[in-house]
């Protein structure tokens, strides 16, 4: 079988944790993605997704330009290294209830993979 790191998405797209929830969005739509890391610094510290948007901004009546992506991304970051197998992927994001993975080399970021990446 082949690793995951052959299913993912090797570009990472961030956003700086003080941005708006509605740059965020935009940039998510801009570029058409479902997810952006968040960065403090050089640091990934979370990640937001059009789901975290949903549930912690629009259905709690939260204002899109004033909130900070900070407030309304996951953490801690989850993640499998790039060698792992797709079905072994699978389970853990089963198991955890997330669509999104981080994929590393090392303690290096190399991509995320989501469940659709997965579906052949």
């Amino acid at each position: 079988m082949h690793p995951i790191k052959e299913f993912m998405i090797p570009k990472i797209i961030s956003v700086d944790s003080r941005a708006s929830v509605e740059a965020a969005a935009k940039l998510m739509t801009e570029k058409k993605i479902s997810s952006l890391l968040v960065k403090e610094g050089e640091e990934y510290v979370g990640i937001v997704t059009k789901t975290d948007f949903i549930q912690k901004i629009i259905v709690e009546g939260r204002d899109p330009k004033t909130t900070l992506v900070n407030s309304a991304m996951s953490a801690p970051l989850l993640s499998l290294d790039e060698y792992i197998e797709p079905s072994e992927a699978n389970e853990f994001m089963l198991r955890k209830g997330i669509k999104h993975l981080l994929v590393t080399e090392g303690k290096k970021v190399v991509g995320i993979l989501t469940t659709k990446d997965l579906v052949c």
